[in-house]
């Protein structure tokens, strides 16, 4: 399973990164969001899983394709001559890092010791996440919530002083 939704996390990226069109590189974001949330599930991670269908699936890439049919009012000038130069040294610069990271992972140690013991870990539940984000992690939500509100405040100012 593991493999399957790496590869449909992979896959929706790299045609996201080959995509022309902005509509069709949106729905692509959204499979790799979806493949992402399919991995958070594996991890025993259920509340991760749905707020990453719930955020990111649905409300960011609405608001992408939103935002991107909304400015689609002019194109861009094509490219003075191609430059395949460019094009070929970048493609041998990726396969040469893709492939240095594959020899990385396949020697690392963490690797070994993961396929010797692979534990379950406990689920997350929403009360947990509640218990560690007003426990532990209370002063970075409270600054969290203060720089959304700022953030909320700057674009009202900005929009009335355009008005």
């Amino acid at each position: 399973m593991f493999l399957a939704f790496a590869l449909v996390t992979l896959g929706g990226a790299f045609a996201l990164l080959i995509q022309r069109n902005a509509v069709q590189a949106g729905l692509c974001m959204m499979l790799s969001f979806f493949g992402m949330a399919g991995l958070f599930l594996l991890l025993a991670n259920p509340v991760a899983a749905a707020l990453q269908i719930i955020v990111y699936s649905g409300a960011i890439t609405v608001l992408v394709l939103f935002v991107v049919m909304l400015l689609q009012s002019h194109r861009e000038e094509p490219a003075e001559h191609p430059r395949y130069i460019q094009k070929a040294i970048s493609a041998i610069l990726v396969i040469v890092l893709a492939l240095g990271a594959v020899k990385l992972v396949y020697s690392s140690e963490t690797l070994a010791n993961m396929q010797a013991v692979s534990p379950v870990p406990d689920p997350i539940t929403l009360q947990k996440l509640g218990e560690q984000l007003f426990s532990e992690h209370l002063v970075a939500l409270e600054a969290m919530g203060l720089l959304l509100l700022a953030a909320m405040v700057a674009a009202v100012i900005l929009i009335k002083k355009e008005a």
